[in-house]
């Protein structure tokens, strides 16, 4: 058949067949009306049928196939058509030994790679632990001497100032303050980082810009003025405000010694103006004078510096060095938590490392207990897959000594308890079809038997393995399930069905090869006192054997099974001297029946 032909070219052909058989049954000595096989016209129910062959098929299949990942032989397997019992279920009974020669080297050898992986695990898991007491310790002795850096400027100024001259610079101005800024800096740094939703997000060329930082940094303060805060009165004095009591006591006694010797001195005068004292002795007072004087403007000049230099530089001194302190211990959070991630990851590439070793360890063992396969279910024994072509199992024989590859099927148990008939139905039959439809089943093992289905699949496009070797052959898949339990058919029996399309109750019907079609318009030939009458009549649907007529003939009537010659028949001068072409059966619905060579039909 080539693509796309109808059912009519299949008829056409069968009819014409049937016509050269009459033609040459009448043509040897003028033939008459008698000669020909007629049918009597029927008036009864009709069962419109679709028949197809097929294979009896169990509708769940237990496929046993090879777990091994490397090509391996068959050592031992059991007889094919064993039927296994219950009893070699429980038992275990061994359905198949695989050769595990190569399987045991390849593990053997992939055990030293899982203990070299498992010491790399072990090893990854300590240094991240002994990685944390390290930052630790950093982190603790960072804030150790922060801690000592406020300590200092405390003791340099006291605690209120200190606390005022911090908080002007925005930093932590006491313990407790800089313990919250330092917990928030460790709270931050311990927080996971996510390798792989960074490289998601800002992408793995490096183009895109890299993640801020979440570590909050001490903020960077101006110039600060530290003069006004040498005159706060605070309840607590640090060693400035004690210099600066010093050093003012100091101008303030050298300044009455300077009053006393400027008395003693104008005194002295007086009296050696009267020659009460030696003129040695006024040089002396005067030189004392001189040295207190010269101690007063020491004392003068020491309280400047100090008020103006000294006390700025110590107070910045001891604020840089806090400053510093606090930024040294950002830095070591953040040198922590880089650390701490280059440990993260050490150990997460160990432990995928060992777990995937792991599951291949676990894999290869459990290949090597697939090398011996045991009866999983109750059934009979079948060599490859019974679903496959027989091209298909005869390439991937299944024999001892024959080699099997990973997935290969290599035993089906079929489920008895569940039957059924795959079918190739024809294109020109699909569009009667449907799922759900009444089955007729015959088994040839069982001729005398007719069991009962449905049509529970069918397959929407045609199957391409039946078309591979014939491109016209179109044909759909369709699975019949049959009902209850026969324990005598076996998968593979050959099995007709017949479905039942409609049921129609009381109609006119005649064999299909009765009909003639020319130029879509049907054809009889009733026998009438002799001779053959051509009547156009109408038809309707059909089967394999005999088709609706509608209108045209009455019950009783006979119709010629063979198409005479045109000379023979009463037309009225009418008739063409060939007959044309055309499918007998073919309703006007375009429904096409199915090509049957049948000399004469039952009535």
């Amino acid at each position: 058949m080539k693509k796309g032909k109808s059912r009519k070219g299949i008829i056409t052909a069968g009819v014409s067949a049937l016509a050269l058989v009459g033609w040459w049954s009448m043509s040897g000595g003028g033939a008459t009306a008698e000669k020909v096989p007629t049918f009597i016209v029927q008036r009864g129910p009709l069962e419109i049928n679709v028949l197809q062959g097929g294979e009896i098929r169990a509708l769940q299949n237990n496929e046993v196939k090879s777990e091994i990942e490397i090509p391996t032989k068959i050592l031992n397997l059991i007889p094919e058509g064993y039927l296994i019992t219950e009893e070699d279920v429980k038992d275990g009974k061994v359905l198949i030994e695989l050769d595990s020669t190569d399987l045991k080297t390849k593990i053997e050898t992939h055990e030293i790679e899982f203990q070299t992986t498992v010491s790399n695990y072990i090893d990854a898991d300590e240094n991240r632990e002994i990685q944390k007491s390290e930052n630790q310790t950093l982190v603790r002795d960072t804030k150790q001497v922060a801690i000592f850096a406020l300590m200092d400027f405390e003791k340099y100024l006291g605690r209120e100032v200190t606390g005022a001259i911090l908080t002007a610079a925005k930093l932590p101005p006491d313990v407790e303050a800089f313990e919250k800024y330092a917990d928030v800096l460790e709270t931050q740094a311990n927080t996971p980082v996510n390798s792989e939703a960074a490289i998601a997000k800002h992408g793995a060329s490096g183009k895109e810009k890299a993640p801020k930082k979440t570590v909050a940094a001490p903020p960077v303060s101006e110039m600060i003025d530290f003069t006004p805060f040498l005159e706060q009165k605070a309840q607590s004095d640090g060693e400035a405000q004690q210099k600066l009591r010093q050093l003012e006591d100091d101008l303030l006694l050298h300044r009455s010694e300077l009053a006393l010797a400027k008395q003693k001195v104008e005194s002295s005068k007086r009296l050696a103006e009267k020659k009460f004292v030696t003129a040695a002795q006024m040089e002396n007072d005067e030189v004392s004078f001189d040295k207190v004087e010269l101690s007063v403007k020491t004392s003068e000049t020491a309280l400047a510096l100090f008020k103006k230099y000294e006390f700025s530089k110590q107070c910045a001194t001891y604020l840089a060095a806090y400053r510093e302190a606090l930024n040294k211990l950002q830095r070591t959070i953040r040198a922590n938590r880089s650390r701490m991630a280059q440990a993260e990851t050490r150990f997460s590439t160990a432990k995928r490392r060992y777990e995937m070793e792991l599951a291949q360890r676990e894999n290869l063992e459990q290949q090597l207990k697939a090398c011996v396969i045991r009866a999983p279910q109750p059934g009979l024994v079948a060599y490859g897959d019974l679903n496959a072509s027989s091209s298909y199992n005869y390439n991937n024989s299944i024999e001892e000594g024959a080699t099997v590859r990973l997935r290969q099927t290599m035993l089906t148990i079929p489920d008895m308890s569940q039957m059924g008939v795959r079918v190739n139905v024809h294109e020109s039959q699909i569009k009667k079809v449907r799922i759900g439809q009444p089955v007729k089943v015959r088994v040839d093992a069982e001729p005398g038997k007719e069991l009962d289905g449905r049509v529970a699949e069918l397959a929407v496009l045609p199957d391409s393995s039946s078309s591979r070797y014939t491109p016209n052959l179109k044909v759909y898949p369709c699975t019949i399930h049959i009902n209850g339990y026969h324990p005598w058919m076996k998968p593979g029996m050959n099995a007709k069905v017949e479905i039942i399309v409609d049921q129609l109750a009381d109609v006119l019907y005649v064999p299909v090869q009765s009909i003639e079609v020319e130029q879509d318009h049907h054809f009889c030939y009733i026998s009438n006192n002799g001779a053959l009458e051509r009547r156009e009549i109408s038809t309707g649907l059909f089967n394999d054997e005999f088709i609706e007529v509608r209108d045209g003939l009455n019950g009783g009537e006979a119709v010629a099974l063979a198409l005479p010659k045109k000379a023979e028949t009463d037309m009225g001068g009418s008739g063409r001297s060939e007959h044309p072409e055309g499918d007998p059966g073919k309703p006007k619905s375009s429904k096409k029946p199915k090509e049957k060579a049948v000399a004469v039909a039952k009535p």
